[in-house]
């Protein structure tokens, strides 16, 4: 069982975090950890609970949606 960080207020944020993160992976950019024999969304995953990741949560008043910023290389 994995355990949410306690920055991600649900376990529904983090699937969609990972998501999203995964599919950045999936276009190309390189994964913050080196483990070639997982794949993207178990690396997605990973990199979150690591806190390699870094990602905005809007207010409840915003109109922003989540955001995984693209990791600098």
């Amino acid at each position: 069982m994995i355990t949410i960080p306690d920055n991600i207020d649900s376990k529904y944020r983090f699937v969609i975090l990972s998501a999203l993160r995964a599919r950045q992976i999936q276009a190309g950019s390189v994964p913050l950890l080196k483990e070639a024999r997982h794949k993207a969304t178990q690396i997605a995953q990973k990199e979150i609970l690591q806190g390699l990741v870094k990602f905005r949560i809007p207010d409840q008043n915003g109109d922003q949606q989540e955001e995984v910023e693209q990791p600098e290389e």
